[in-house]
């Protein structure tokens, strides 16, 4: 009698293990997250999650940003100008490229400040504020 209880337990504990071993937080289940991109089939995210998130104190609010990526990639920086405006409220984001194409050097130029995803630039578009590894903060000379 105990062995025909005994055996229904033991196979509900087993198929339990199994469906909280597929859960998608069970791989990260003993450290947090970076970013809500972690987990997600949208990793490729996470770089510019963190370099704008990390750049939000040092930007002020109401200046113009230019976020880019390093080497350019005109459909990856359309799409981290929306990410901008998610992430930096308060100021102006100045595109890179929009819908693929690279914008105009004039719309560019008036830019107060540049975030960079990626590998730092080749020419140093001013003074370094944040060098981490995902990308930098840089303050425009004009």
């Amino acid at each position: 009698m105990r062995r025909a209880l005994l055996l229904p337990l033991i196979g509900s504990a087993i198929l339990a293990a199994f469906s909280v071993a597929a859960l998608p937080f069970s791989r990260g289940l003993f450290r947090t997250a970076q970013t809500p991109y972690d987990t997600s089939d949208a990793r490729f995210i996470v770089p510019s999650w963190i370099v704008l998130t990390r750049a939000a104190p040092l930007v002020p609010p109401g200046v113009a940003v230019l976020v880019r990526t390093e080497p350019p990639d005109p459909t990856n920086d359309t799409y981290l100008h929306r990410y901008g405006n998610a992430l930096l409220p308060g100021r102006k984001i100045v595109p890179a490229a929009l819908w693929g194409s690279p914008t105009s050097p004039d719309v560019v130029r008036g830019a107060k400040y540049e975030i960079v995803v990626g590998q730092m630039p080749p020419l140093p578009p001013g003074r370094l504020l944040l060098q981490i590894s995902e990308g930098s903060v840089w303050r425009r000379e004009r």
